[in-house]
């Protein structure tokens, strides 16, 4: 499939349930990139949107051949004030959501982190849960090897790692180079 810039893509998208597990582009050799953001919104096998757009571009512009996107939550939808309501359900006794997070996402971001070459890290200040953003870091950083070194695009006031469609003065470049988030 070609894609908007007119490079040859393979596409794919692994789910479990209505939970977007992974989103994956591959075009050539090359490295293959980690990206995590914060929750999926409406890029599947077949669609792109306009983060996705940003990565083919970035990815590409700057040597990869592919990456895989995984999220700190797996729950679709493009408002994250959704999936802050999906995940509050938990503490109402919503234990197939707990389930879905912390047994089935958590493991598969620990993998794909693992087994890329690079590691970038995009959720920016929507992330509420500074506890969970640790853990999964934690996660990724200690246990088996490798330990990767998380990648970004900048860093919030807070010094969570910019979304590439941050608004206004936040906005990254298409041609920003990226910077050391967390060393392991």
């Amino acid at each position: 499939m070609i894609d908007l810039f007119g490079f040859e893509m393979h596409r794919d998208a692994v789910f479990h349930g209505k939970n977007r597990l992974t989103l994956t582009r591959r075009w050539g050799r090359g490295p293959q990139a980690c990206v995590i953001g914060c929750n999926p919104s409406r890029a599947g096998k077949l669609i792109e949107d306009n983060t996705s757009h940003w990565w083919n571009a970035w990815f590409h512009e700057f040597g990869f051949g592919g990456y895989d996107a995984v999220n700190l939550y797996p729950f679709c939808t493009s408002e994250p004030a959704k999936c802050r309501r999906v995940v509050a359900t938990i503490d109402r006794g919503a234990w197939h959501v707990r389930d879905d997070l912390h047994f089935v996402n958590l493991p598969h971001v620990v993998a794909k982190a693992k087994g890329a070459d690079k590691v970038f890290v995009c959720w920016g200040a929507i992330a509420w849960d500074i506890d969970w953003v640790d853990h999964v870091v934690k996660e990724i950083q200690s246990g088996d090897g490798p330990h990767p070194d998380l990648w970004c695009w900048g860093k919030t006031s807070s010094g969570a790692p910019k979304h590439p469609l941050a608004r206004g003065k936040h906005r990254i470049p298409a041609n920003q180079p990226a910077i050391l988030w967390r060393a392991a």
